[in-house]
């Protein structure tokens, strides 16, 4: 009997090594990345460590890094999914896009997963233009009195102002001396 149980604990054993063999034969492993490298500059300086890298295929994100500051210069490393991993993703020589701090970069790479693809990143930010704004309207300059004309119509009250007021008092006096002068 005892035969029997380990006759029958090395038969099973047996099967399964071999349906576990079969099936790891049948999977393929998966298709490996794309991988891109290099460095990152942003209107010529190193980008800041922290800035991030997305990588697209289309329309698709398939793969995101950070920057990071290596020897005094801004680098990245980026890994690219395949098509196989992630549906819309790198295919042979399908075109690969970066955006960097969510502005795209200039710079295209080839999805190809059999090697390393060293391609540094150089973006210049759009400067904005300049709004111009219209000058203030212009105040007229005073100018002095041409002799023999008043400036009453244009500026502050000057001294034929007040002699005029004067004038204008003693004709009054004078009319009302009239009429005292009358009623007598």
């Amino acid at each position: 009997m005892k035969t029997f149980a380990g006759a029958a604990v090395a038969a099973a054993l047996l099967a399964g090594s071999a349906l576990a063999a079969d099936t790891a034969f049948a999977q393929s492993p998966p298709e490996p990345p794309s991988r891109f490298a290099g460095s990152v500059t942003i209107d010529g300086q190193p980008a800041p460590a922290g800035t991030p890298i997305e990588a697209r295929v289309g329309s698709t994100s398939c793969g995101v890094t950070t920057v990071f500051l290596q020897g005094g210069q801004a680098r990245y490393v980026i890994d690219v999914a395949s098509a196989a991993t992630q549906a819309g993703c790198g295919t042979p020589g399908a075109q690969v896009t970066f955006v960097v701090g969510g502005q795209a970069a200039p710079q295209t790479g080839s999805w190809r997963n059999y090697e390393l693809a060293q391609l540094d990143l150089a973006l210049v930010t759009a400067t904005p233009t300049a709004t111009t704004t219209p000058p203030p309207a212009a105040t007229p300059t005073p100018r002095p009195p041409v002799a023999g004309t008043s400036r009453a119509h244009t500026d502050a009250p000057s001294a034929w102002w007040i002699v005029a007021m004067a004038g204008l008092a003693s004709l009054g006096f004078a009319g009302m001396g009239w009429a005292a002068s009358r009623r007598q």
